[in-house]
């Protein structure tokens, strides 16, 4: 009879399984810098809104961002902790979901905070850019 799998082939496969898994958690890591200042950035309908420090302290700390829906004025509240923000619930009216919300704590630049039918997303951004300008991943 003929062998389907060889010892070598099943090698193989292990080493793609352990390389596939080592990489989903490494590759977010090596992204990122530590050591960097961060800023969170709010944006709705692709028009910056605001732009403050992230506070890595062990207390809460409150920061309340006007904007505007419909011509109407509404505030979105952050609150920031160990170096993490979470956006609270927004009003029900512009929101109906709060999806927003269930999305957690953020502190890393691949991560975001999205509400949609405000077209609000958050974000984290490093004070530290590629030297020259130069984009440090590029995406096809």
């Amino acid at each position: 009879m003929f062998k389907i799998m060889t010892k070598a082939d099943k090698v193989l496969i292990l080493f793609i399984l352990i390389s596939s898994i080592t990489g989903i958690f490494a590759i977010p890591r090596l992204l990122t810098n530590a050591n960097s200042a961060k800023q969170v950035v709010v944006n709705v309908a692709g028009e910056e809104i605001a732009r403050f420090a992230l506070i890595n302290t062990p207390e809460s700390e409150f920061k309340e961002v006007p904007f505007r829906v419909n011509e109407k004025e509404y505030k979105a509240r952050f609150e920031m902790k160990n170096g993490k923000v979470m956006l609270h619930r927004l009003p029900e009216d512009i929101v109906p979901l709060s999806i927003h919300r269930d999305m957690g704590w953020i502190s890393e630049s691949y991560q975001m905070i999205v509400a949609l039918p405000v077209k609000m997303h958050v974000t984290v951004e490093s004070d530290t850019s590629p030297e020259d300008g130069a984009p440090d991943i590029i995406i096809y």
